[in-house]
């Protein structure tokens, strides 16, 4: 099958074709590659806000999860439901970020990634995808956190949960910070 153009002087085949075109996106590619930013933190820590900045920076679409499960299913569930729903976003998310790839569109996932298993998961599959990727771990101090997240209390609208100190003080036992053997970039976040 040739490929007739009246602007093409020669006949190519779509073989040809697509062998060009990955040749020509490849070129483009290594001069403005997508990537994809994995944003791991604890309540409070900053990863909305780092995320905001990364996102002006690199020209990237964010997905935030909370301010997805918020105004999709509310605020208050069950914890089996909530782990289903943030589940289905996740999987919505990933399938969006491969299409943004697709068209050379870094995407960030804004979400916490609280455990090892959950880090070792999403990096896995953007490997398998073939993605170029970052982890970053904003580190906070437990105290920095909660004075932000109460804080937050305040003017949180539909884009954060409501968080109390027993709330905090549960879900950091099960915040498991990132080992050393972990490929994960560590930026202190700030006191303020």
């Amino acid at each position: 099958m040739h490929l007739e153009r009246a602007n093409l002087s020669a006949s190519i085949t779509w073989q040809e074709l697509e062998r060009k075109k990955l040749n020509w996106n490849g070129a483009r590619n290594t001069l403005n590659m997508a990537k994809i930013y994995f944003i791991c933190g604890f309540i409070g820590s900053g990863k909305t806000t780092y995320a905001k900045q990364l996102a002006n920076t690199h020209a990237a679409f964010r997905f935030s999860i909370d301010e997805w499960m918020i105004p999709l299913f509310g605020e208050h569930m069950p914890r089996e439901l909530f782990d289903e729903r943030i589940d289905i976003l996740t999987e919505l998310f990933k399938s969006s970020a491969i299409q943004m790839m697709q068209l050379n569109t870094s995407v960030i996932f804004d979400f916490g990634f609280w455990n090892q298993l959950e880090r070792t998961k999403i990096t896995q599959w953007a490997q398998s995808q073939g993605f170029d990727f970052e982890l970053i771990y904003l580190d906070s101090s437990f105290e920095i956190c909660g004075q932000r997240a109460y804080k937050r209390n305040a003017d949180r609208l539909d884009k954060a949960y409501e968080m109390t100190p027993e709330m905090l003080q549960m879900f950091w036992q099960w915040f498991e910070v990132p080992t050393p053997h972990e490929k994960v970039t560590y930026v202190k976040s700030s006191n303020n």
